[in-house]
């Protein structure tokens, strides 16, 4: 977990997740790698506008991560959990987590459109 401040600079972080991502305070996320801005930005800026919890699973350098990003003050709290990960080791390992992989975006996704459709009905009922 890192909070991020109104840059997106991590101002906070758990000692786990400094090991993990490599992110260190006063850097940006959305600096290390060349396409994390393209996939993280939109995602920040929504649940900044929003004020609601965002939630999403990106594929990003070898791995499937769940995203959780929750507005608190003028900060964001951003938690990132592993799903799967690419074996590259060998052909066999490649293939099964080729196939893991696509089973949990599919899953992902299928969770996300059901999702959609319920936030749909409750407007359409009156927001019960």
């Amino acid at each position: 977990m890192v909070v991020l401040d109104e840059d997106y600079r991590v101002v906070e972080d758990g000692l786990a997740s400094q090991a993990r991502s490599g992110m260190r305070r006063n850097t940006s996320p959305l600096d290390g790698l060349p396409s994390s801005r393209s996939l993280f930005a939109p995602h920040y800026e929504r649940a900044k506008r929003s004020g609601k919890a965002v939630g999403f699973v990106q594929y990003l350098d070898g791995r499937v991560v769940q995203v959780r990003i929750v507005p608190y003050a003028r900060r964001l709290v951003v938690s990132c959990q592993t799903l799967c990960i690419l074996d590259v080791l060998t052909l066999d390992g490649l293939h099964a987590s080729l196939g893991s992989i696509i089973e949990t975006l599919e899953e992902a996704e299928e969770k996300l459109r059901r999702q959609r459709a319920r936030e749909s009905l409750r407007v359409i009922e009156g927001g019960r």
